[in-house]
């Protein structure tokens, strides 16, 4: 028989029960972690009375929380998401307002250098315009250095904080193992701790706002947390850390790699969401790229820049040298020696130095006899009997250049004549790793007093520079070339003695790109990662996207480099010119037409396409010679008489090259008319460099001559400008989604005031009933007590 005693006190328990759910739920309302909790409550089993049944009560079957796995997941997803775009934006935003902004970007600079250059050109023998220029290269030079070195400090602040958030990761994992153990043990699947479920799932999205992370429901109520393509950092009750290391192939940057067993798995690039997914793609989506472009358009300016004053005259009558430096372009160039008769050079002395070059050495040596001038000399260091051509290792070209093989494949250095000087310039790339392609000069001597001094001159590449501008007896000396050691990173797995150096040679070519060799035990192989690409396979010298790459020593299958050839431009961007006198503003050659001429026949002042050429400044008559076939001319070099081109048939517009310089012929000449080309000496007021050096401005330089300066300059703050306002729509879209799933959850299982209360006065009044039955049945066992 049923007894209302009974039944009413299971009511009575029950209720209690649901009244201190209801007060936990609302002691929790200000607990954004916490989920709302019910008491499921089931009749019990009634009993058979008669031919019916009587109820014997309730009992509390369950404590659930009102909680949704999907609407879960999606606020993880869209809190990793947010967190992660979040982190994206404020940096991006940094670079942009550092590249953008009209005082500390660049544009304001090359406006004001380059207008510099126009004023230059405008009066190029006054002081002041070329006093001008040189402060405008100066801040130029700044303008680039200081972008580049807060971009580097952008760099450093992003590694900083991957090993913050590393370690904020592994502080989180920890806790999760810790409570996904306490939560196994203090029950199973049908019956956790609710309370530790919340902290749990709180856990996750803490970590979910450092990275994206996947969840799977283990049997025994253990939640076990992946990451990445599926690496485990949470299993049960144990926790697998994040290492934030330096990175095997870019040891100056930070990776993140997965510990297990005393080893470690780089997961970097499989990283997705949260601050540290952040941090990860902008530095591999933006702020690399900034870098690159900036340092590209250093590079070009440099070599483009430098490429014209080389070639121009001073206001001291010497020809120019490079304005500015970059990293290294082009191949080492130079020349030595030149008016040997008046630094210690005498009659008897035997003359003897050494030229030390990729591992060879090449001895040469001259007696001086009486007679002898500063050019038989030079001719004689050259291709005499003891001279350059002497050594075994040297080929004759027949062409008046003279080309010593070095040990290392493709890599060669040619000799000629320029004047009086002997001029050098290598090829196939370059040499010599670790120390840069260099060419010294040693063990000089002259039998006698030893006081001869070899004198060195720089000329052609931007990067070639001289420990001493001699070489004497007590000092050696060497011209240092392209050397890009910081720019090439040597993998920290590789087991071979390989080293990697290379060299920029055709800045139009030039991309933004990072490229990695790597050997495959065969051949090494060049990758543009911008598109990942394989540019060249083989065992080099390679020449890819205007470089030139050497690997010299042996290498392990499997061993790699890194290489970084614009990255370096703008931090390493620099003025070398000084001297006002020694801008290169006038054309070192002039040309004139006879005033005996009888024909209408005209020339173009001329422009220098070789300023290297070794008889760029003799004296050259283009000479109508009456005797030739009609229609003809020659091309005759003053001082020797040499015919230098004979009977070249004559066309109006038609172009005449020689000795590195180019002019224009136009209208009809007659028998006997002479134009000539010359040094171009007291050319204080010529401005026709100046003026090539100025148009470099609007002049198409970078992507195959597509590109200007400032185009290249612009792209990157358009670029950086796009990136940054679709990241800013994006975080906008996300924190919108982000709200939404924050408010279905919320909806969800939130703790609504409300409904508590209606609950708390339901529970209330039931728990009061229930007791007013108890007194109810304890009255009637009274009445039958007293009616015994």
């Amino acid at each position: 028989m049923a007894d209302i005693l009974t039944t009413s006190i299971s009511g009575l328990r029950s209720y209690q029960t649901a009244l201190a759910t209801t007060s936990h739920n609302i002691a929790n309302v200000g607990n954004d972690a916490y989920t709302r909790q019910r008491v499921e409550l089931d009749a019990r089993l009634p009993l058979k009375e008669g031919s019916s049944f009587i109820g014997q009560g309730v009992d509390v079957s369950n404590i659930q929380r009102i909680y949704d796995q999907y609407v879960v997941e999606r606020l993880r997803t869209f809190t990793s998401s947010t967190s992660s775009l979040d982190t994206f934006l404020e940096l991006a935003s940094r670079v942009e307002n550092l590249i953008a902004d009209e005082n500390s970007g660049l544009s304001s600079a090359l406006d004001g250098f380059f207008n510099a250059m126009n004023d230059v050109a405008n009066d190029p023998s006054a002081s002041a315009p070329r006093v001008t220029l040189l402060g405008e290269a100066e801040i130029l030079e700044q303008r680039f250095n200081s972008i580049s070195k807060d971009l580097q400090n952008i760099e450093n602040e992003v590694d900083d904080r991957i090993r913050y958030e590393v370690a904020e990761i592994n502080s989180i994992t920890t806790e999760l193992a810790r409570l996904n153990k306490t939560i196994s043990s203090m029950s199973g699947v049908s019956n956790p701790p609710l309370d530790l479920l919340d902290q749990r799932d709180e856990l996750i999205k803490q970590l979910s706002e450092k990275v994206s992370v996947n969840t799977v429901q283990q049997n025994d109520g253990t939640l076990n947390v992946m990451v990445g393509s599926g690496q485990m950092l949470v299993s049960g009750s144990t926790s697998v850390n994040l290492v934030a290391r330096a990175s095997s192939s870019q040891p100056d940057r930070m990776e993140v790699a997965l510990q297990s067993n005393n080893s470690t798995v780089n997961i970097t690039n499989s990283l997705s969401g949260g601050e540290l997914g952040g941090l990860l793609n902008f530095r591999e989506n933006m702020l690399d790229d900034a870098q690159n472009s900036l340092g590209r358009t250093a590079i070009a300016l440099a070599e483009s820049f430098n490429a014209l004053h080389v070639q121009g005259y001073d206001l001291n009558g010497d020809m120019g040298s490079n304005f500015f430096n970059s990293v290294g372009t082009g191949n080492l160039t130079g020349v030595f020696g030149g008016d040997y008769l008046n630094n210690g050079f005498d009659v008897g002395d035997t003359v003897s130095f050494d030229l030390q070059f990729d591992g060879r050495t090449v001895n040469v040596s001259h007696t001086i006899v009486a007679g002898d001038t500063n050019q038989t000399i030079a001719n004689a260091l050259l291709f005499g009997a003891s001279g350059i051509n002497a050594d075994g290792n040297v080929t004759d070209n027949g062409d008046g250049t003279y080309t010593l093989a070095g040990t290392s494949t493709g890599i060669s250095m040619t000799f000629r004549l320029r004047g009086d000087q002997i001029e050098f310039q290598t090829a196939g790339g370059p040499s010599l790793v670790g120390s840069g392609n260099n060419l010294t000069i040693t063990n000089v001597t002259d039998g006698v007093a030893d006081d001869l001094i070899i004198q060195m001159g720089q000329i052609g590449s931007s990067s070639t520079a001289l420990t001493s501008g001699t070489a004497t007896n007590a000092s050696p000396a060497s011209f240092l070339g392209p050397s890009n050691r910081n720019s090439v990173l040597a993998n920290q797995n590789n087991i071979g003695t390989a080293q990697v150096d290379f060299s920029i040679t055709d800045v139009s070519a030039l991309s933004t790109s990072d490229y990695l060799i790597s050997y495959d035990g065969a051949n090494y192989n060049v990758v543009r990662l911008s598109d990942n690409v394989t540019m060249a396979s083989g065992a080099g010298p390679f020449n890819v996207d205007g470089l030139s790459i050497n690997v010299n020593g042996v290498s392990n299958t499997g061993d790699s480099f890194y290489l970084r050839p614009t990255r370096l431009g703008a931090t390493s961007f620099q003025r070398n010119i000084t001297d006002p006198n020694d801008v290169a503003a006038a054309t070192p050659i002039r040309t004139a037409t006879s005033v005996s001429n009888i024909g209408n026949g005209q020339m173009s002042s001329g422009q220098v396409i070789d300023s290297l050429d070794p008889n760029l400044l003799r004296t050259v008559d283009i000479y109508f010679d009456p005797a030739n076939p009609s229609g003809t001319f020659d091309v005759v070099d003053r001082t020797s008489g040499t015919i230098l081109q004979n009977n070249v048939a004559y066309s109006s517009g038609m172009q005449v090259t020689q000795n590195g310089w180019q002019v224009q012929l136009t209208g009809i000449p007659q028998p006997g008319d002479v134009f000539s080309v010359s040094e171009n000496t007291g050319a204080a007021t010529d401005n026709r460099n100046a003026l090539l050096m100025a148009g470099l401005q609007s002049a198409g330089i970078l992507d195959g001559g597509a590109t200007t300066l400032e185009q290249s300059y612009a792209a990157l703050t358009a670029e950086v400008g796009t990136v940054t306002r679709q990241v800013q729509i994006n975080s906008d879209v996300e924190h919108a989604l982000l709200d939404g799933a924050i408010a279905e959850r919320e909806s969800l299982s939130g703790v609504n005031l409300d409904e508590e209360a209606a609950d708390l006065i339901r529970f209330q009044q039931a728990y009061q009933a229930l007791s007013r039955v108890i007194q109810a049945s304890q009255e009637l066992f009274q009445s039958l007590l007293d009616a015994v």
